[in-house]
C-alpha cells in the first residue's frame, strides 16, 4: 500500500467510498486519510478517536500551494453533499478562483451593510422612542410587519417584497392592518432615505389598502354581562384594567398605564398627563363606583408606581392587552371585540342614558361640538367639568352595576347637570 505522509495523518490509497464502507474504516493508533476514487480532492480522515472528518484539498490554477480545509464531521455531513461542496471548491481552483476567499468576501460585504433589523432599531431609538405617544404601538406593527426580513440587507428590499407581506395581511381579512403597516413601513424607507442608508425607498408605489369600514360595534347589555363575568378567566391585572375601561370609557393605553402619583386618594381624580394623552392635553376623571374600588385595591396592593402589571413584571400597555385578547379570543363567549369597541360602548350607553354629547366626548377625552366651539375649548375654557362628568359616571356605573347583576333596566332621567353639554 503505498503511503504518503501530510500533517492530517497518512495517506491510504483511494478507492471508491460508500457510506457502509466508511462506517467500516477502523481507527488506528494514528490518524489516517482514505480519499475518494470518485471525487478527486475529497477523502475521509480517521482520527484515533474513531471520529470519522471530511478532508478536502485542492490547488488554485497559478497560486502554486495546495489548500486543505475540513468540511465536518461524518455522518453529519453525507458522503453526497461532501462530494458535492468538493466538486464545488476544486472546479473553481482549475479556473483560477479561490471559492472560499470569494464566500468570505460576500460575507463580510454581507455583514457590513445594514439589514432592515438594524434599520428599524435605529428608526426606532432615533424617531420613535420616548418620542411618540404611540411608540410600542408602532414599534410592535413594524416588528411584525418586515421581522421576516430583519436579515436581509435594507438596500436589497424590493417594492414586492413589502406586497407579498401586506397581501398576506389583508388576505387574512385584516386590511385595516395591512393599511397600517403600510404607512409604518413607508415613514420607516422614507426616512432611510432621507439618511442616505438606502438609495431607492421600496414602499413608493405600494398601493393604499383603503381606510376599511369604519367599525360601529357596540356591546348589547347581555354581552356587557357575559364579558364581565368572562373577564375572570383573565389574569387579574388585565382583567381589572379592562373593567375600569368599561367604567370610565377611556382608552386602554391610558387606564393600563395608570400610576399611583397619578390618582388623588382624597378627592379621587385621575389625571391623565399630557404626555400620556392623545391630544397632548392633560384629563381628568372622576373616579366612581367600580372603577374607584378596582383603583382603591390597586393601590393598596403596590401603594406607588404602575397600578397594573403584565405578566413579566413590566407595567400593563395596550399592545400587551390586545394580545392577550387576541390569545383567548377563542374562548371567549361574547362575539369578536376590541378595545376601542368598548370604549365605543360606554359613550353610546351614556348617550342613552341622557347624558349631552359635549359631556360624553369631555369624559372620553374627545373634543365634540363644530369648529366654534372647539376653538373655544382649546383656547379659552378653563375648566375640567368635575362636578359634570362624576354625575355622568356615577349614573353609567349605576346603569352597569344593573346590566353585570341583571337589574332592572335603568330609566333615561338624570340631574340636569348632566343633561346636555
Amino acid at each position: 500500500m503505498n503511503v504518503n505522509r501530510t500533517s492530517t495523518g497518512a495517506t491510504r490509497a483511494p478507492f471508491a467510498l460508500t457510506h457502509r464502507a466508511i462506517e467500516a474504516l477502523a481507527p488506528e493508533a494514528s490518524a489516517y486519510r482514505v480519499p475518494d476514487l470518485r471525487c478527486p480532492g475529497l477523502a475521509i480522515r480517521v482520527a484515533p478517536s474513531g471520529v470519522r472528518t471530511w478532508d478536502c484539498s485542492f490547488r488554485i490554477r497559478g497560486a502554486g500551494r495546495v489548500r486543505r480545509l475540513s468540511l465536518g464531521p461524518f455522518p453529519a455531513i453525507s458522503l453526497e453533499h461532501a462530494r458535492r461542496r468538493a466538486q464545488e471548491l476544486v472546479h473553481a481552483a482549475k479556473s483560477g478562483r479561490d471559492l472560499l476567499a470569494d464566500e468570505e468576501r460576500a460575507k463580510a460585504d454581507l455583514e457590513a451593510r445594514l439589514s432592515v433589523g438594524a434599520m428599524v432599531e435605529e428608526y426606532c431609538a432615533r424617531v420613535v422612542r420616548g418620542k411618540l405617544r404611540t411608540a410600542r404601538q408602532i414599534e410592535g406593527r413594524m416588528n411584525r410587519a418586515l421581522s421576516s426580513l430583519f436579515a436581509r440587507p435594507a438596500a436589497d428590499v424590493q417594492r414586492r417584497d413589502l406586497r407579498k407581506i401586506l397581501d398576506a395581511v389583508a388576505d387574512r381579512g385584516a386590511p385595516r392592518e395591512a393599511e397600517k403597516q403600510r404607512q409604518v413601513v413607508s415613514r420607516l424607507f422614507r426616512w432611510a432615505l432621507s439618511r442616505d442608508l438606502v438609495d431607492v425607498d421600496p414602499s413608493a408605489g405600494l398601493a393604499s389598502y383603503g381606510a376599511g369600514a369604519p367599525r360601529d360595534r357596540v356591546l348589547e347589555a347581555a354581552e356587557i354581562k357575559t364579558l364581565w363575568q368572562w373577564l375572570d378567566e383573565l389574569p387579574a391585572d388585565y382583567a381589572e384594567a379592562l373593567r375600569v375601561q368599561l367604567a370610565i370609557g377611556a382608552r386602554i393605553g391610558e387606564v393600563a398605564g395608570i400610576h399611583a402619583a397619578e390618582v388623588d386618594q382624597e378627592k379621587w381624580l385621575w389625571t391623565l398627563p399630557a404626555a400620556r394623552s392623545k391630544n397632548n392635553r392633560p384629563r381628568v376623571t372622576p373616579l366612581v363606583g367600580v372603577a374607584r374600588k378596582i383603583v382603591a385595591e390597586r393601590l393598596s396592593l403596590f401603594g406607588r408606581g404602575p397600578l397594573f402589571i403584565a405578566e413579566k413584571g413590566k407595567q400593563l400597555s395596550s399592545q400587551s392587552v390586545a394580545s392577550m385578547l387576541i390569545a383567548r379570543r377563542p374562548t371567549c363567549p361574547v362575539a369578536h371585540f376590541t378595545t376601542h369597541d368598548m370604549r365605543r360602548t360606554v359613550a353610546t350607553r351614556m348617550v342613552d342614558l341622557g347624558i349631552g354629547l359635549e359631556l360624553v366626548a369631555a369624559v372620553l377625552g374627545h373634543e365634540a361640538g363644530g369648529a366654534n366651539v372647539r376653538t373655544l375649548t382649546r383656547h379659552y375654557i378653563r375648566t375640567d367639568l368635575i362636578d359634570r362628568k362624576r354625575v355622568a359616571l356615577e349614573a353609567w356605573n349605576a346603569r352597569l352595576i344593573q346590566i353585570v347583576e341583571g337589574g332592572a333596566v335603568m330609566e333615561n332621567i338624570l340631574p340636569l347637570t348632566a343633561r346636555g353639554g
